[in-house]
């Protein structure tokens, strides 16, 4: 009897363990997706002078997957689509592609 409450207890102790590596792991791809999109607001602010209001980013966890961006040109009303790659430091963000369509 004793051996199967070790056994129990070891299972638990492994879903414990789990459960934390898991929460670590969302954890550091929620603040990941954070900076990135805090880095692209900047990126934008910068080139553009201000944020564009109808600014949509769609950043993904897997680090191969791009970041898409969307949005209105604040000046000309162009729409713009972005791709950023993103995939390790932040000395590695850099813009793929920027795709203009009118209206």
């Amino acid at each position: 009897m004793d051996r199967s409450v070790e056994v129990l207890i070891g299972m638990a102790a492994m879903v414990i363990a789990g459960s934390a590596a898991y929460a670590v792991y969302r954890w550091q791809q929620r603040r990941r997706v954070h900076r990135i999109k805090g880095w692209v607001k900047e990126y934008l602010s910068n080139r553009y002078g201000e944020l564009p209001a109808s600014l949509r980013i769609d950043c993904s966890d897997d680090r191969l997957w791009p970041v898409l961006v969307d949005f209105i040109g604040p000046r000309s009303g162009v729409r713009h689509r972005l791709q950023f790659i993103c995939d390790g430091t932040h000395s590695t963000f850099a813009l793929l592609s920027d795709k203009k369509e009118d209206g």
